[in-house]
């Protein structure tokens, strides 16, 4: 008697898990390094900003999470809002909040489900 493999089936990703898995740590990571590189904000101040822990802004820091590269347009707002956090004292979780939206009103969104995601050829998802 043979053993039947079961099918496996791809789990469509939703846009929303791209950008919890994939495009928030990377926002995240983007604005930590310009404010330790920029502004020479110390880790923890980062960190109290956030409302994150030290470890989760070193591995920020270090890279170890949101490894994606962002085009020139969205690179351009990861600046305005570390310039806000740094200078302005505008809430780091607002601002993250604003570029995400941004991401997904730009039309960027498609392209990055595209890429981390498992979409079926044709997928609209993104823009309905």
């Amino acid at each position: 008697m043979s053993i039947k493999k079961k099918k496996r089936f791809k789990k469509l990703v939703q846009p929303q898990e791209v950008i919890v898995w994939y495009i928030l740590p990377a926002v995240r990571r983007s604005i930590t390094n310009s404010l330790i590189k920029d502004y020479h904000l110390p880790q923890k101040d980062i960190a109290q900003r956030f409302r994150l822990t030290e470890p989760a802004i070193s591995q920020y820091k270090k890279g170890a999470r949101g490894d994606i590269e962002f085009n020139a347009e969205i690179k351009e707002k990861i600046q305005e809002a570390a310039r806000k956090i740094a200078e302005e004292g505008r809430s780091a979780p607002h601002e993250v909040q604003r570029i995400l939206k941004y991401i997904q009103n730009g039309g960027f969104l498609c392209e990055f489900h595209k890429k981390y995601g498992l979409v079926h050829e044709g997928c609209n998802i993104c823009k309905s």
